[in-house]
C-alpha cells in the first residue's frame, strides 16, 4: 500500500491509497482468478470525533481494475 495523499479540514480527513495486489482468489465480478497484477486506487473520507473515526465513505474506481484484468468495461 502506498500513501499518495491525505487532507484534512475540521473534522474530515480525505485519504488516497494506492495498492498492489494479485488477483488469486474468487471471483472477482464474475471475473475467475488471473494471477496478474493490478494496482488499486481507492479514496477514502474519514470523519473524526473524540481521536476515533466515526464515518468512513470509501471509493475506487472498478472499471479501472476491470481494465487491468482485460475486460473491456
Amino acid at each position: 500500500m502506498s500513501l499518495k495523499a491525505m487532507v484534512a479540514e475540521g473534522d474530515q480527513v480525505a485519504v488516497y491509497f494506492v495498492f498492489e495486489c494479485t488477483h488469486t482468489g474468487g471471483d472477482f465480478f464474475s471475473i475467475l482468478a488471473s494471477g496478474k497484477t493490478i494496482h488499486i486506487s481507492l479514496m477514502m473520507l474519514l470523519r473524526i470525533a473524540d481521536g476515533k473515526i466515526i464515518e468512513k465513505r470509501a471509493h475506487f474506481d472498478r472499471y479501472d481494475i476491470l481494465q487491468q484484468l482485460g475486460v473491456n468495461a
